[in-house]
């Protein structure tokens, strides 16, 4: 006796079927249709639609995806992007994809592209599942899915880290860098490390001791604030933020110079290390933190 298909999704009455195949002439129903191509679309928190091609090529190219990367596509549908991904840079790249179906359908597509080896797929919930290891992550999902993931990609990725959403931003998080095809866009940012609080830190001794204190407010990748020399306050000049690094500018009268100071650094946990430069000088800073005034940058 034969064993019995599982049945994918519910027959429809036949009308309805004639009313999806009218539907299917027009343009503008690609996107709507594409949600029914598989039975678990129902629990689904965007529609399954492709990704062009030449969208993931320039992903790949604008997000600087290389073989050291390890990329993350969330709601991975066929695994097109994580299977690309793979072959055209070599990096090791995983799909987080809540339809098994697809999933059983990337891993196919993964053997025929002979990058099995360097590319896992996952059935799970991509708001339960832990991609905090990722370098690189991508989607292709629905502002209002984006919105509810921005929190959990601020707090679980590391600062440095690349992310890329084609055809949907990220509300109030401005993007780094926008590539537009026609119509649509592709939206990437670099995941910034918390600045915000107050920072310290001493240089010298004696009479020629200084004493720094840095205040920064942050919201999403963009700061500003003041620092005082002992206890005299200046604006920041040219303040930058970019994953973990750190970069201002004071005036040169700020520091008693007639040059400007620039200040340049890793930002640490509670600490920020680098260098001070002034005309062909250089020293070593190290400020550091009182946690309790760090404050959300999700705002």
């Amino acid at each position: 006796m034969t064993k019995a298909q599982p049945q994918r999704r519910m027959a429809l009455p036949i009308i309805m079927i004639s009313l999806l195949t009218q539907f299917a002439q027009l343009p503008s129903c690609t996107k709507a249709l594409a949600y029914t191509e598989t039975e678990s679309s129902v629990k689904l928190d965007a529609p399954f639609v492709r990704t062009p091609d030449y969208v993931i090529r320039e992903i790949l190219h604008k997000a600087g995806v290389g073989k050291d990367d390890l990329l993350y596509d969330l709601g991975s549908g066929d695994g097109r992007i994580v299977i690309q991904a793979a072959k055209i840079t070599g990096c090791r790249a995983v799909g987080i994809e809540i339809d098994g179906d697809l999933v059983d359908d990337s891993r196919h597509n993964a053997a025929l592209a002979g990058v099995q080896d360097l590319v896992r797929f996952i059935v799970a919930d991509i708001f339960q599942e832990d991609f905090s290891e990722a370098t690189v992550v991508t989607l292709y999902m629905g502002q209002d899915v984006n919105l509810r993931l921005r929190p959990k990609l601020l707090r679980l990725l590391k600062p440095g880290t690349r992310i890329a959403s084609f055809s949907f931003d990220m509300g109030e998080w401005k993007p780094d860098a926008v590539s537009t095809f026609g119509r649509e866009d592709a939206y990437f940012w670099v995941v910034p490390a918390n600045a915000s609080g107050k920072w310290v830190w001493t240089e010298g001794r004696g009479r020629s001791k200084v004493q720094w204190e840095l205040k920064l407010i942050q919201a999403f990748q963009e700061i500003s604030g003041q620092v005082s020399r002992n206890g005299r306050p200046f604006p920041l000049r040219g303040v930058m933020l970019r994953g973990d690094g750190i970069r201002f500018n004071l005036d040169g009268d700020s520091a008693d110079r007639t040059s400007p100071l620039v200040f340049t650094g890793r930002i640490r946990d509670n600490t920020i290390e680098g260098t001070i430069s002034a005309d062909t000088t250089h020293r070593a800073w190290k400020a550091v933190r009182n946690p309790a005034t760090m404050q959300p940058i999700d705002r």
